[in-house]
């Protein structure tokens, strides 16, 4: 979930998204603005309505994904971070999406997600071998740094803003 202020930050839409003091306070031109900025972060996904549960499906896909490679591969304490990162960041995400789209429905998102996940998963060979276990070595240090620099830049922009972590 390392990504997911890109399109608002990089669009230029941070200013104009703070405006409001009450959660959600932007105009329709400026939620559709931010959805297509944020629908555009994922190749083959359309630019319309409820196109950031697509976008969060993904998201959280490639994380439970890291989670569990860091699992396989006996790297519990880096997975306990990113799982922690995960479930801090997570309800700020989906009220942000939610803001700018159609409410997300995280129970559905996240066992879609696992699911995706879950058959990926069975095509590895099982255990962790060696060429996965350097890769989730050089991996995860750089991971849980994009996670945490996540977490900070949501929850400022949730306080500018007025959203909840709920």
């Amino acid at each position: 979930m390392n990504s997911r202020l890109t399109a608002v930050l990089a669009l230029g839409l941070f200013p104009a998204f703070c405006s409001g003091a009450g959660a959600c306070t932007l105009n329709e031109i400026q939620k559709a603005d931010m959805r297509l900025g944020i629908c555009r972060q994922q190749v083959g996904i359309a630019t319309g309505y409820a196109c950031t549960s697509l976008v969060m499906r993904s998201q959280v896909a490639d994380q439970f994904e890291q989670i569990q490679l860091a699992r396989r591969c006996g790297f519990n304490a880096e997975a306990d971070k990113l799982d922690r990162f995960y479930k801090a960041t997570t309800p700020f995400v989906v009220n942000l999406y939610g803001c700018v789209d159609t409410a997300i429905d995280r129970a559905d998102v996240e066992k879609k997600a696992q699911e995706e996940v879950d058959k990926s998963l069975m095509k590895l060979p099982a255990g962790c071998p060696a060429d996965l276990k350097e890769k989730m070595t050089k991996r995860l240090p750089k991971l849980i740094e994009a996670d945490r620099k996540s977490l900070h830049e949501i929850q400022a922009l949730a306080n500018q803003i007025g959203l909840t972590g709920n």
